[in-house]
């Protein structure tokens, strides 16, 4: 299902399908911070970050929102898992965990530098880590 992040800007499907969609949910995020000239983070870690102790109660729901992201990912994981087109070492929670990771460190470097480069970097280096756990008959 799409999420608008904000009036007037592009859905983010968290529905993955197939890699291109893994691939296309990278760049989404990506094109949410060129939208606003590589000023913003992602709406949800910015959310996080300004969390204080006081803010127990924001604090779960920006873990459940995170906690849905994790598990969106993690099933198309588990599903390409299941089809035999992961390695039986890959660890379909922590690759998810890893793209989440790795999205949210990527759009603050990116917010910081002003720049899509680390963001395009790391989406695709994010990307080809989890692609190493396909099965070569699988690309």
């Amino acid at each position: 299902m799409p999420v608008k992040c904000k009036a007037g800007t592009a859905p983010i499907d968290y529905e993955l399908n197939s890699w291109r969609d893994l691939e296309r949910w990278f760049a989404a995020h990506l094109e949410l911070q060129k939208r606003y000239q590589m000023t913003r983070g992602c709406p949800f870690g910015t959310l996080g970050n300004e969390v204080s102790a006081d803010d127990e109660l924001v604090r779960q729901d920006v873990s459940l929102i995170f906690e849905v992201v994790r598990n969106k990912l993690a099933a198309f994981f588990l599903k390409e898992k299941a089809r035999g087109r992961l390695a039986r070492r890959a660890d379909t929670r922590r690759m998810a965990d890893f793209c989440l990771a790795t999205l949210q460190g990527a759009m603050l470097m990116g917010k910081v530098q002003r720049s899509s480069q680390p963001v395009e970097a790391a989406a695709r280096e994010a990307v080809a880590h989890v692609k190493s756990y396909l099965v070569k008959s699988h690309p």
